[in-house]
């Protein structure tokens, strides 16, 4: 991914995050304390990590051609460009 679409996706998650919090501090009877926007941000940054090791771990697995030995079958590959 280029530095621009980086760029763009932390743009759109602060705006995400703007909106969120712009929606949340808009409802009247709604209170959060300190502990529990802590418990928000490390819920939402334990999920996007946990997304991001099963994500490595599906592109390794696929790398290293793990997906095609279970079942003992070769599977063929067909000459796509990459």
């Amino acid at each position: 991914m280029s530095k621009l679409g980086y760029v763009i996706a932390a743009a759109l998650g602060i705006a995400a995050m703007g909106v969120a919090w712009q929606a949340w501090t808009a409802m009247a009877d709604v209170q959060i304390g300190i502990s529990g926007l802590i418990a928000m941000i490390l819920g939402a940054v334990g999920a996007l990590v946990l997304g991001g090791v099963l994500m490595a771990l599906l592109f390794i697995s696929h790398r290293r051609g793990f997906d095609e030995q279970v079942g003992g079958a070769k599977i063929e590959r067909k000459n796509y460009p990459e």
